[in-house]
């Protein structure tokens, strides 16, 4: 699927609208999710998109790929140092200010830049190009909801399969080849700088509740050293939460969801703490209005675990551990604009789409929560992408 021709020249007027805002002459992109959002294509490019007129699309491989998959027009990359030739072939002057993702880009490419445009100022543009792509149109919507139905499948599908003495590993790869026959992606792009991920975290019991380098409240022991993330090679085992927290991308898009499997009845602590999960999901959703600042939204639901559960302790984290997030962007990239974070200053807007993720952690016990994708709306809060079921699932 082609992204449509409308659908590109749409994200190129609003990006050349905040390009012209800022007093920038153009921009030189070349982080693969933002290439891809606004080519049209995932091959090795650069895009120059001037502040007005036509983008410049500089295939280096594969170029005939990248010339069949975009609707812009492509030219052949031969090189770095010709990027200034094919601007001045397009008719465009080069700019005296250009803008480059400066919190992405390596210092070696940067020293190459500054080289190949002597007299050019450089700036950072990352922050109108993630604040666009935050926003998501209808197009990008209906994508992200047919990741959020291969979600669904995968569930249904992990309830089939899933048995007592079973490893966390073997799961994982039933669930991963589950979803890469419904049409999963498989690649899950983050922006992070030494960001890792792969399928998301299939972990149970103790296993869940250990701490990783990843950002997040839940990452799973992993199989070693190396790969201290995801599943292990532990057993499931009866009457121990099993965390199926996985990422489905359909053309880019990614949702993360995650939910509560059981072999055998959970105790009625745990079972009690994944309802109070679902309420805090609940009061997420409904604080998610357009106009309000991503930070006190946090803020607010930091305060309503304190002041309304016993379990302040355990919320997104255990101790040294914990993350100061409830919520993260989603899109081309897991971690995008908005997070629903400590300090966070976006302002949120119609069409941001969030993971949201009240998550419990019990040392030596394991972990309950909930995670679901969402898209804002109005003033009755965000709307959900994730299709499955809430409930907690067990197996007799």
């Amino acid at each position: 699927m082609k992204v449509p021709m409308i659908e590109l020249e749409g994200r190129l007027l609003i990006f050349q609208d905040l390009l012209q805002k800022s007093r920038i002459e153009g921009a030189l992109l070349v982080q693969r999710a933002d290439t891809l959002y606004y080519s049209g294509t995932a091959q090795n490019v650069h895009v120059y998109i001037p502040a007005s007129g036509k983008p410049i699309v500089m295939a280096y491989r594969d170029f005939l790929r990248a010339k069949s998959e975009s609707s812009w027009e492509v030219v052949q990359l031969q090189g770095m140092s010709k990027i200034p030739k094919y601007i001045k072939e397009a008719g465009l002057p080069i700019p005296e200010i250009m803008g480059l993702e400066l919190d992405v880009l390596p210092v070696n490419q940067f020293e190459r830049y500054r080289k190949i445009f002597p007299d050019v100022k450089f700036v950072d543009v990352s922050p109108e190009v993630r604040l666009q792509r935050a926003v998501k149109s209808k197009w990008e919507l209906a994508r992200l909801e047919e990741s959020a139905q291969i979600h669904t499948l995968v569930l249904e599908f992990a309830k089939e399969v899933l048995h007592e003495g079973m490893t966390e590993v073997e799961l994982e790869g039933l669930l991963a080849g589950k979803a890469r026959s419904l049409g999963h992606g498989g690649h899950v792009r983050m922006r992070g700088f030494d960001s890792e991920f792969h399928v998301g975290a299939i972990t149970s019991g103790a296993r869940a509740a250990v701490s990783s380098c990843f950002d997040g409240a839940v990452t799973g022991q992993g199989v070693s050293i190396a790969h201290p993330t995801g599943a292990s090679m532990a057993q499931i085992k009866l009457g121990e939460p099993i965390v199926v927290d996985m990422v489905t991308v359909v053309h880019g898009y990614q949702v993360d969801q995650t939910r509560i499997l059981s072999l055998g009845s959970l105790s009625k602590e745990l079972r009690e703490v994944y309802e109070v999960a679902k309420q805090v999901e609940e009061k997420i959703r409904r604080a998610l209005v357009p106009g309000r600042v991503a930070g006190e939204v946090y803020e607010e639901i930091l305060t309503w675990v304190r002041e309304n559960t016993p379990y302040e302790e355990n919320f997104m984290g255990y101790g040294s551990s914990r993350v100061r997030f409830v919520g993260h962007g989603v899109g081309l990239d897991l971690d995008e604009l908005p997070t629903i974070s400590k300090g966070a200053k976006e302002v949120l807007k119609p069409g941001m789409v969030v993971a949201i993720e009240p998550k419990f952690v019990f040392p030596g016990f394991g972990v309950v929560g909930i995670e679901d994708t969402v898209v804002i709306v109005d003033e009755e809060g965000a709307k959900y992408i994730s299709s499955s079921s809430r409930e907690l699932s067990i197996q007799s």
